[in-house]
């Protein structure tokens, strides 16, 4: 759970200097259409991530997974480990 937090914690901060960045440098359009592509992409990757119609959502369904992915590593590497593969 903790190490869910501190994703968390990391994308919050990392939307917020994204969210900065806007509107200053380069024209946001061909930004804004890079963000769409990438978001798209992670609805694919992401389960359930094509019902999220909210990037905060999907961005919490990201975390939520890879930390999820982590632990399946661990359980894996356990296995692995005790019957010495």
């Amino acid at each position: 759970m903790e190490e869910s937090k501190k994703y968390k914690r990391m994308v919050k901060q990392t939307f917020t200097k994204n969210n900065n960045k806007r509107g200053h440098g380069t024209g946001s359009g061909s930004g804004s259409r890079l963000l769409r592509v990438k978001v798209r992409k992670l609805q694919i990757l992401i389960p359930g991530g094509k019902r999220c119609n909210h990037p905060d959502l999907l961005l919490s369904k990201t975390v939520d997974y890879i930390v999820h992915l982590k632990l399946k590593i661990r359980i894996l590497k356990a296995l692995s480990d005790m019957y010495s593969l």
